[in-house]
């Protein structure tokens, strides 16, 4: 949305404006991405391809397969980064690694969103709200937004009308109503941190004039559809398969009245044929169309499918060769978010300096690059190596399974193990002496 200056009164008309005529109309893909990922009206969106009546028959299909595959690809925060800071500020960061694994996802689902940052005082913690629906604000010959509208969550129960809408730039910071009522959050209406705390999330680097990005939930939710339009033909065609169409030639209904019972004989007029037909058509083939829906969506979004009919197992090794290019993928993800994670950094200090908590300014993130995971075996193999060759200790071992753990925690345990190792052994001594004397004797 582009408006004429910042004055409150040319904000509030245009954001009035666009409420009114256009905010459901341009979010009609977002919703629909949204639905599917969220498995919402799946079953009404598979309903509309078919009569009405048809479906009296056979349900129709309303499997997720979005959600499956958005979080499958989009996995730069499965494992949590390592972030170098002021301890001050790692105090402080709350449940970052949810809400970025969460936006992570949403990208890749939407193209394009918001992170809303803010101080929770109470828990005095850092923490997000990631917005998918909102409208960034521009000014004339400034490709970058300069605020942002978006509405608050109203739990069903506010009117339409009543319906409250927040509004941040970098000067300014008020609520208003769709009639266009401002609602002050304080006495200036003013922003309190001097910069938008607003983070901008985009799937790929702007490409022509457009500020939105595409994401792949368009793709994804279109082919859920498709395979659930499958699916539901494939129901049907399993009852005609099984059951058949009755079919009855030679008869004029006008004046014969044919009563159907399997518990009776059917007795025909002369030169009348009764028979069952079934489609001729294979239900293996619809189950083929299914499997390629999902497996050329899931190419498209550098994923391999592995079904549950399939035959045999692969190695940790070979899973990872099939692999490369998701795992390709996901590092370019990875320098994306590095520097998403330094704007996010730079507009926690404003925000935290704000309420006087004072953070250093060094920060840097390190993400861990996705790999399959190992069998139990190949998991021992890998420790014992690392520790035959000093390149990792016991402690390394618990902090890896044990993130929780402090250093206290993890010397208590090993002093545990060390000592339940030690009386064994004290108790196996004996018995070897027995066992020599007798073989000696």
């Amino acid at each position: 949305m582009i408006i004429p200056d910042l004055s409150e009164q040319s904000i509030v008309g245009s954001i009035k404006k666009w409420i009114d005529e256009s905010h459901v109309k341009e979010r009609e893909d977002r919703i629909n991405s949204m639905n599917y990922y969220e498995g919402i009206n799946l079953e009404e969106e598979t309903r509309k391809w078919f009569d009405r009546n048809a479906l009296n028959y056979a349900p129709p299909m309303a499997v997720n397969i979005t959600k499956k595959l958005i979080d499958s690809r989009f996995i730069a925060y499965k494992t949590a980064p390592e972030r170098r800071a002021d301890d001050r500020y790692l105090d402080v960061l709350g449940d970052l690694d949810h809400d970025m694994v969460e936006a992570d996802r949403l990208t890749g689902l939407l193209g394009t969103i918001a992170m809303l940052r803010f101080y929770d005082e109470e828990r005095q913690v850092m923490d997000s709200h990631i917005l998918t629906d909102f409208e960034p604000i521009f000014v004339p010959n400034n490709p970058n937004p300069v605020g942002i509208i978006y509405p608050l969550f109203s739990h069903g129960q506010a009117k339409e009308n009543e319906q409250e809408w927040v509004y941040w730039s970098d000067e300014a910071h008020f609520k208003m109503l769709k009639g266009g009522r401002i609602i002050h959050v304080n006495e200036q209406d003013v922003n309190p941190y001097g910069e938008m705390p607003i983070l901008w999330s985009h799937l790929y680097p702007m490409m022509g004039n457009e500020w939105w990005r595409t994401g792949k939930g368009v793709m994804v939710a279109n082919s859920n559809q498709l395979y659930n339009v499958f699916g539901t033909q494939l129901s049907l065609g399993n009852m005609y398969q099984s059951l058949g169409q009755s079919v009855l030639t030679g008869v004029d209904d006008g004046a014969t009245r044919l009563r159907m019972d399997v518990s009776k004989l059917l007795v025909l007029p002369e030169g009348a044929n009764y028979s069952i037909v079934s489609p001729s058509g294979s239900l293996n083939e619809i189950r083929e169309n299914m499997k390629w829906v999902v497996e050329t969506t899931a190419h498209a979004l550098h994923l391999k499918v592995k079904w549950g009919s399939d035959a045999g197992s692969t190695s940790g090794e070979h899973q990872r060769i099939l692999e490369v290019d998701l795992t390709e993928a996901v590092m370019a993800d990875f320098e994306r978010w590095r520097k998403f994670e330094k704007q996010r950094f730079n507009l926690d200090r404003v925000i935290l300096d704000s309420h006087n908590v004072k953070v250093g300014e060094e920060y840097s993130i390190n993400f861990s690059e996705p790999h399959i995971p190992l069998s139990p075996q190949q998991e021992r193999e890998e420790w014992e190596w690392k520790w035959n060759n000093g390149l990792a200790t016991k402690k390394d071992w618990f902090r890896h399974y044990n993130p929780d753990m402090n250093d206290t925690q993890i010397d208590e345990r090993l002093g545990e193990a060390q000592a339940e190792t030690q009386a064994q052994a004290e108790v196996a001594q004996p018995a070897q002496s027995l066992v020599e004397r007798l073989v000696n004797a």
